[in-house]
């Protein structure tokens, strides 16, 4: 037997030392930009992203820090005679949420409006909320509890879309404030307290654990879900003329100047389209969440090998990424001086993040900015 190894020669490498990729060897944003680690601004990044991580173990399992905190460990407090038991008054203040009309706006903003009041329903009627309610941790488990309906929410719009939607992670978070705050609170007047610091290192000790243990579980369904994005990127790698083409006509069709807002594998095929073809109607590129600065390293990018130059008949290109969208990558570092690289946080956890640009407001601050 004679071994043929054709990766060497023939196999896909990151030709640039994989300068698409954001912080690609460095733990950082983009490298050259990452705050100072000894920064107040190091820290706040550092709370940021426990948060969304902490949000990407919710959308798995909207009840998680119930069930930490409501397995009925600890002394349960005393009541004066005729006072209402912390988790009746939590489940109380709950259910009339509906009435409060800034929170209605907040959900609306956040998407999650028409699918509130059932998550509601279904976290409080629970068997893992009904433990919580009848916990000691009910007495101080505002923002705990806020968090899983949002996060119950979130599950049940994603799962009416039947796929990822375009949900904005600071509007949630303006969300989750009102509710708590709208909640019986903590005993110091806040809703950071012990009780909500407590479910979130529990629920992080259990992260990789749950995470992997949930992919498993839900292989059938992940994949039902990821196969037509990769589905598509397969066959336009392979065939890609026909979206190409798509594309052609729809900007000959429109009136110039045109400006190309393209999506994930949109990006790919309209930037493999400007270098093929002249297209002098197109003003302006403008890629979100896409993965064509990656496919040039990779040497895989259709219209054009690694090495190649960006053809000057391809227009001003912006290219918007988010450090936390794994799908997303930087093009200033393989094209230097053809792509501006804008950095957005939706503060949503992968695989939300891909398409939480278009829940995003900054995403439209920008394109009203660069518009004609």
């Amino acid at each position: 037997m004679t071994p043929c190894y054709w990766g060497g020669r023939a196999g896909s490498a990151l030709r640039a030392g994989g300068l698409s990729v954001p912080g690609y060897g460095t733990g950082r944003d983009v490298p050259e930009a990452g705050p100072d680690p000894a920064s107040a601004s190091a820290s706040a990044s550092a709370s940021a992203d426990e948060d969304v991580e902490l949000w990407g173990l919710l959308y798995l399992d909207p009840l998680l820090e119930l069930r930490l905190l409501g397995d009925g460990s600890g002394p349960r407090a005393e009541l004066a005679p005729g006072a209402v038991p912390p988790g009746e008054a939590l489940s109380a203040a709950a259910l009339a949420l509906g009435a409060d009309d800034r929170l209605r706006e907040l959900l609306d903003a956040a998407g999650i409006g028409a699918e509130f009041a059932g998550a509601v329903a279904a976290v409080l009627t629970s068997p893992d909320g009904r433990d919580f309610l009848r916990s000691p941790a009910a007495g101080a488990g505002a923002e705990v509890l806020a968090r899983a309906c949002a996060a119950e929410a979130v599950r049940r719009r994603a799962a009416r879309d039947g796929a990822a939607p375009a949900l904005d992670g600071a509007a949630r978070d303006a969300a989750v404030e009102r509710i708590a705050a709208l909640l019986p609170g903590e005993p110091d007047g806040t809703h950071r307290g012990p009780v909500a610091r407590r479910a979130k290192r529990l629920a992080g000790r259990l992260a990789l654990g749950l995470a992997s243990a949930q992919v498993v579980k839900r292989r059938s369904a992940l994949t039902d879900a990821a196969h037509p994005a990769a589905g598509d990127v397969l066959l336009y790698l392979a065939r890609g003329e026909a979206l190409r083409a798509v594309v052609e006509e729809a900007v000959r069709a429109a009136e110039p100047p045109v400006v190309l807002l393209a999506h994930s594998l949109g990006g790919i095929a309209c930037l493999d389209l400007l270098a093929l073809r002249e297209l002098p109607e197109v003003e302006l590129l403008v890629t979100v969440g896409s993965q064509a600065p990656f496919l040039y390293e990779l040497g895989a990018l259709p219209s054009l090998e690694h090495g190649s130059p960006l053809p000057a008949r391809v227009p001003r290109w912006i290219n918007v990424y988010d450090r936390r969208d794994l799908l997303s990558y930087v093009g200033a570092g393989v094209f230097p001086g053809r792509v501006e690289d804008v950095a957005l946080d939706g503060r949503q956890p992968f695989p939300l993040a891909h398409s939480a640009y278009f829940g995003n407001p900054e995403l439209y601050r920008l394109l009203a900015a660069e518009l004609p």
